[in-house]
C-alpha cells in the first residue's frame, strides 16, 4: 500500500554502512589507518563482498516494491535501472570474491 511504512525504513542503515565505509576509506586515503597483514586486507575484502551482496539484494527487493510505491509511471523505469545496478552489483561482488580468493593465497 502507498504511503504504509512496515517496520523501519531501511535507508537510514544504509546510510550509517555508507557513512561507515567512506570514513574508512578517507582514513586509509589519509595514511590514518591501514593493514598490516595480506590477511586482513583478505579479510576486509570478504567483508566488502557480504556488504556488497547485501547491497544487491536490498536494490533487488526495491526495484520489486517501488512501482507499488507511486501511481507515477516513471517508477516502473526505475525500478528498472535499479535492477540493472543489481546485476551491476553482484559482478562487482564476485570480483570482490576472486580478488579475495587471491588475496588469500599471499603470504
Amino acid at each position: 500500500m502507498e504511503g504504509e511504512l512496515v517496520g523501519y525504513d531501511p535507508m537510514f542503515a544504509v546510510r550509517r554502512a555508507a557513512e561507515a565505509v567512506s570514513d574508512a576509506a578517507k582514513d586509509v586515503a589519509a595514511g590514518h589507518t591501514g593493514w598490516d597483514r595480506p590477511a586482513d586486507a583478505a579479510n576486509s575484502l570478504e567483508q566488502m563482498e557480504k556488504l556488497t551482496t547485501a547491497l544487491a539484494d536490498l536494490m533487488r527487493q526495491q526495484a520489486e516494491v517501488l512501482p507499488g510505491l507511486t501511481a507515477d509511471p516513471q517508477a516502473v523505469e526505475a525500478a528498472k535501472l535499479v535492477s540493472e545496478a543489481v546485476a551491476g552489483a553482484s559482478k562487482l561482488g564476485e570480483q570482490i570474491r576472486k580478488a579475495g580468493g587471491a588475496a588469500r593465497a599471499v603470504r
